[in-house]
Parts: C-alpha cells; sequence; structure tokens
C-alpha cells in the first residue's frame, strides 16, 4: 500500500513539474515569435509622481516610444513620450504660449494616432499650436496636478479641460485628497489581491497569457463565453457610479475644483471645459447620464466658466461611428468632431 501511494505522489509530482515545464517553454517560444506580446500593457509607457502639494499623479514615461495595443483588436497606436512625460512631439518648453489640453486617457488621445488626437486637430484647425497636457487614469484632482507640474517659464494661450461626464463627477475635496495621499502608505494600497490585479500582472509580464487573451476575445464565441464566465466584461456595459448619489452636489464639487484649475492660471487666460457625453446617453438618450450633464452645466454657469457640449454631433453621427468597437473611448472620429466644437468656440475667443 505504501508503494501504491509513493508512486501516486509520484506521478502527481511529475505531472506538476511537467506542466511547469511546458508553460515555460510556451512562454519563451511566444516570447520569441511574438515580440509585441508586451504592448497590451499600458503601464509600460506611464509612471506615477509625487507633485508637491498635489499629490501622486500618473505621467507618462519619459522617453518611451512605442506602440500600445488593445487585445480585442480595437487599436493599435504609435505612443511617444517626450522627456517631461508628455504625449508631444516637442520639448515642454515649447508649450509657451500655445493652447493647453488638460486632461485624462480621452484628452492623451487613449488608442488613435498622435495626428488624431482632439488636442492635434484643435491646432489643425484654429492654426494655433496647441500642447497636450493630459493624462490616463486621472480627474479634476490630477488634472491640477499635471497643471502644476508645467514649469513656471511657460504659460498657456488657452486651457482646454476635457471632462468625461461617466468618471469625473466626483464629489472632490483635491485639498484633502492631497494631503491624505501625501500620508498614506502606498505600498498597502496597492497590495490588493483579486481577479483585477491577477490580469493586470499577467498581462504585464505573461507573454503566453496575452496570446491566448488575444487569440481567445477575437473570436465571438469564445468572448461570449469568458463574458458568460464573467472573466470578460460585456463591451459597454451600462454602469452609472453616480446611481443614488447627490448629483447637485458632486456637480457643485465638480464645478469648484475646476475653478480652482482656472485660478492656478494668469488672470485672463482663456479657459473653458469640453464636456465628453456618456456614451448611454449618445447611444440611447439615458435619462441619469443626461441629468448629470445638466446639473454639470448648470454648476459651471453658475460659476461663469465656459463649456462647450458636444452632444448633439455625437448623437448626429451615432454611437458606433465615434467610439470604438469594444473600448468605451472615442475614434478618430469622435476626436476630430470634438476638436471641431472646441476650434469654433476657441476661434470666436482667443482674438477677445
Amino acid at each position: 500500500m505504501s508503494d501504491v501511494k509513493v508512486s501516486l505522489k509520484g506521478r502527481i509530482i511529475a505531472l506538476l513539474l511537467g506542466c511547469v515545464f511546458l508553460v515555460a517553454i510556451s512562454e519563451i517560444v511566444v516570447r520569441s515569435v511574438c515580440p509585441s506580446w508586451s504592448e497590451f500593457y499600458a503601464g509600460q509607457y506611464m509612471v506615477t509622481e509625487a507633485v508637491p502639494d498635489h499629490g501622486i499623479v500618473a505621467v507618462g514615461k519619459a522617453g518611451f516610444d512605442g506602440y500600445f495595443a488593445q487585445n480585442n483588436g480595437d487599436f493599435r497606436a504609435h505612443i511617444k513620450i517626450n522627456d517631461f512625460g508628455l504625449r508631444n512631439q516637442e520639448p515642454v518648453d515649447t508649450a509657451n504660449q500655445r493652447v493647453w489640453i488638460l486632461g485624462d486617457s480621452m484628452a492623451f488621445g487613449w488608442g488613435v494616432e498622435v495626428n488624431e488626437m482632439y488636442s492635434s486637430v484643435i491646432g489643425e484647425l484654429i492654426e494655433t499650436p496647441t500642447y497636450n497636457v493630459a493624462s490616463p487614469g486621472t480627474n479634476v484632482c490630477g488634472y491640477q496636478a499635471l497643471a502644476a507640474r508645467m514649469p513656471d517659464t511657460v504659460k498657456p494661450a488657452a486651457i482646454v479641460v476635457g471632462l468625461i461626464i461617466e468618471n469625473d463627477l466626483v464629489n472632490y475635496d483635491c485639498l484633502a485628497t492631497a494631503k491624505a495621499t501625501a500620508t498614506a502608505d502606498r505600498v498597502n494600497a496597492k497590495s490588493a489581491f483579486n481577479v483585477a490585479t491577477i490580469k493586470q500582472m499577467l498581462t504585464e509580464h505573461s507573454a503566453l497569457y496575452n496570446f491566448f487573451a488575444v487569440s481567445l476575445k477575437r473570436v465571438n464565441i469564445m468572448r461570449e463565453a469568458l463574458i458568460w464566465l464573467g472573466a470578460v466584461e460585456k463591451s459597454h456595459a451600462y454602469h452609472n457610479p453616480l446611481e443614488g448619489k447627490d448629483v447637485d452636489q458632486i456637480a457643485t464639487a465638480t464645478a469648484h475644483e475646476l475653478n480652482r484649475l482656472r485660478s492656478m492660471f494668469d488672470a485672463g487666460t482663456k479657459f473653458v471645459v469640453l464636456i465628453a457625453p456618456a456614451r448611454f446617453e449618445i447611444a440611447n438618450a439615458d435619462k441619469a447620464y443626461a441629468n448629470a450633464r445638466i446639473k454639470i452645466k448648470d454648476a459651471l454657469t453658475k460659476l461663469d466658466i465656459p463649456f462647450v457640449d458636444p452632444l448633439a454631433r455625437f448623437q448626429e453621427l451615432g454611437f458606433e461611428a465615434t467610439h470604438f468597437i469594444h473600448d468605451g473611448h472615442w475614434s478618430a472620429t469622435g476626436h476630430r468632431l470634438a476638436a471641431e466644437e472646441t476650434a469654433t468656440w476657441l476661434r470666436a475667443h482667443l482674438t477677445q
């Protein structure tokens, strides 16, 4: 009986070792035949930086020059980051007296080429140089941090702030958040171990995982199976982080912090908020998001903060024409549409 047990145990160990060996060999092979496997990890070109009095903000990795792709096939875009951590061809000292575009991943140009970003298209339309001061994964407090880290030697001719209805409306207190961030244990904040962090780790470190993710997500029947299992989120799945919350208070707080952002620049600097309407209002006239958009417009008006609302143009062209198939960001068409609406405002006000 003991010999049988030893034999069974040995077989199990041998099987496990064989599996590990097979995975290791497969990883080496995939890395060899698919050298672009790391393009699916956005962290390859992003780092975090502490900005005094503004906390932590994500910026580009200085000098990065490569590609970022979605494993579902939506896009593969060239990303080039300058020495100041921003997605611009020119160094930061050329930002002086340009139109600055502040924002998150949408303003950064997630998924589109540099000449397709609405910051670039605006410059083309108004025949005035622009400068992209945006970073994925941030919010209005982060926009303040991005503005604060710009050198004192450069000043904007005008400011365009991209405000995303779906995730930028928050009950902000940026000063308190910055203080809390300065004293927080960042290590503990990153220690959460869940499905999302596991997927992120695999995307960053495993060519084999990325190979299978790409293969499975691009086959409709397999993608549907992954969605059913809960391993993949359904494309453009509805969610509303404002549900059940005081939207009036949130809109007021957001407008207050945008006003604080405006106050960081010289008096008289033209300042306008580009409101990015929610996907669900564009596609389905969702009442909850429509209400949020109206509330933030009211709050901005009370503080005399100009805004551009391109909802009607997006609805005219349609959701599918202005967004990626699976990803929630604007396609090149969406960027051009937003740029056209913003350029109209800038042409009317830059000469005043």
